[in-house]
């Protein structure tokens, strides 16, 4: 299997061709950096850091840059007993699970470790060992074959084949990157095994894909995309090659319109729409876009290689096909313009010359989810203007993933550009979805978004609508809310950049906002914890709240033009 990448003339156009200068570049750099670091790990050490961007996931770009680097130069010599050596250290971990899995996941304390945890990272990590093993088998000495396949039976193999684990049938990314990693191990180290479980396997990508609506589009947001999605796309590749065609997932036509999310999310060349819990300027990996293209041709776009990576990524999986799979000619360097409206899963994008706009409808039950029903992003000049932060930056923040997520100023909706009423934001359980309705002979696309707000809390409201027209040069936006009673009523916009205030007009760079309503606008600055440091390594940053106190009126007309 994965024929492509056991081609020497492959890696030969890797190693010589200009096309691959950056990869070449990137996986060096990230090869000196981890391998000067430190000379290994401990178990106690990997178990207890893991995945942490500064712990245990050195360990996996150690076991992905020296194998990348052995099969691209294989006459290097430190690459290859480099790469020995890391997977010997590999071998030698007890568990490939990390702890906060342990205790987050399966409620048990260090007493009750057992090698035989799979979750995301102890199964691309298996995987990982039994791909690596696949292109290296003629190299590596018998033992360490014999090794390689000892531990991820002990880690992978047996557990799967004795338990049941939660993320079977899971509905969100943890389905496909466990269930895709594991039945790729099968393929690898046990075909007859992987024939008599192949039906439980395709039970979860079936529940895998029916966590998303027929337009294809991914709720978790871009960075489970790739992850989700990416494994899933790893495993069906695999499979259709193990089986000769005889399964298929990418016959599929919600696959098929999976595989063109990412295209839609780009605002800008090197801006994605940062909905849910998404990396900060987040990207995506090249190999995925472009493996998909080999199979669906023109219906995957060609996309900027401003957002994408290479080995940016700790796995293996999607490092070595987006080397094998990259091809220069599925790159451009600007973004075709359009329209995208997925009326389904409520989301609406536009892509002219002057910005990109996205608006975002849904319900608060999305996997991932922020308090952002009716949110929308505007990206010019490679910039998020009107913004959304994503996931919240480095710190320790208790019950983030639980109860009290929303405490939190990133995922709720007061770092979102809603409207605020009474001093209240969003919450609530609806579990309907606000809808993106488009209609594409005015170009105005409207949502009411009144299910974002908790009714118990928000007594009065009785209906919140919003409504954008985008036009080429600018574009218009109109709210309405209708209140059983008086109501304080809050227009917030959010932004990086500081604004420029000239009454009720608002300047960031040559982006213009203004109102003709009845409103008084009031700017606030606001601390967040960016993901990213700024030019002094300080992760803790200021945004601008841009917030339009109504008088008397329940309504709001805003206008978004550009200065040059």
């Amino acid at each position: 299997m994965f024929d492509i990448a056991k081609d020497p003339k492959v890696w030969e156009r890797v190693r010589n061709d200009e096309a691959f200068a950056r990869h070449r570049k990137e996986i060096k750099e990230q090869y000196d950096k981890v391998f000067q670091k430190r000379p290994g790990c401990s178990s106690a050490w990997f178990v207890l850091n893991y995945p942490n961007e500064e712990g245990g996931a050195d360990s996996f770009r150690q076991l992905q840059t020296s194998a990348l680097l052995a099969l691209i130069y294989p006459d290097n010599e430190e690459y290859y007993k480099n790469l020995v050596e890391t997977v010997w250290e590999i071998c030698n971990e007890y568990t490939w699970a990390p702890l906060g899995h342990y205790n987050d996941y399966y409620q048990r304390t260090p007493k009750d470790f057992d090698p035989g945890l799979i979750d995301i990272f102890a199964a691309s990590l298996a995987f990982s060992m039994a791909e690596i093993k696949s292109l290296f088998k003629d190299r590596f000495p018998k033992l360490l074959n014999d090794r390689i396949s000892y531990e991820i039976r002990r880690h992978t193999i047996e557990p799967y084949l004795t338990r049941k684990f939660f993320w079977e049938h899971h509905n969100n990314n943890w389905t496909a990157v466990c269930t895709g990693a594991v039945g790729g191990v099968l393929m690898y180290e046990d075909p007859e095994e992987f024939k008599r479980q192949l039906p439980r396997l395709q039970a979860s990508m079936e529940c895998y894909l029916n966590s998303y609506d027929d337009d294809g589009m991914c709720v978790e947001g871009t960075a489970y995309w790739g992850f989700g999605f990416g494994f899933f796309s790893v495993y069906a590749m695999l499979l259709r090659e193990f089986s000769n065609g005889e399964y298929d997932w990418l016959k599929n036509s919600k696959v098929k319109a999976i595989s063109q999310f990412i295209q839609k999310m780009h605002l800008q060349p090197n801006i994605l729409a940062m909905f849910s819990d998404v990396n900060a300027r987040e990207g995506y990996w090249v190999g995925l876009p472009h493996m998909l293209k080999t199979v669906y041709g023109d219906v995957i776009e060609k996309l900027p290689l401003d957002q994408a990576t290479i080995v940016a990524y700790c796995h293996w999986a999607f490092a070595v096909r987006s080397t094998v799979y990259f091809n220069p000619e599925y790159t451009t360097e600007k973004l075709a313009n359009g329209t995208y409206s997925a009326p389904v899963s409520n989301y609406f994008i536009k892509r002219t010359d002057n910005y990109g706009l996205a608006f975002k409808g849904g319900n608060q039950w999305e996997s991932h989810n922020h308090q952002d029903v009716g949110s929308f992003i505007l990206a010019r000049n490679n910039k998020q203007i009107f913004c959304d932060f994503g996931y919240i930056g480095p710190g320790n923040w208790p019950g983030y993933q639980g109860s009290r997520r929303n405490e939190y100023f990133q995922p709720s909706s007061f770092s979102h550009s809603l409207p605020i009423f009474d001093d209240m934001g969003q919450g609530g359980d609806d579990t309907n979805k606000a809808r993106a309705v488009y209609n594409e002979e005015t170009g105005v696309v409207y949502m009411d978004f009144t299910l974002g707000y908790d009714r118990k809390k928000h007594t009065k409201l009785q209906k919140a609508e919003r409504s954008f027209k985008p036009m080429d040069d600018k574009i218009e936006m109109y709210d309405k809310f209708t209140f059983s009673d008086k109501t304080k009523i809050v227009e917030r916009f959010v932004t990086t950049i500081k604004p420029q205030v000239d009454g009720n007009t608002a300047i960031m760079g040559d982006v213009r906002l203004s109102t003709t309503s009845n409103a008084t606008l009031n700017v606030v600055e606001q601390p967040y914890v960016d993901q990213l440091p700024d030019e002094n390594g300080n992760y803790n940053q200021i945004c601008y709240l841009l917030d339009y106190t109504l008088n008397d009126t329940t309504e709001f007309n805003a206008v978004i033009d550009f200065l040059n």
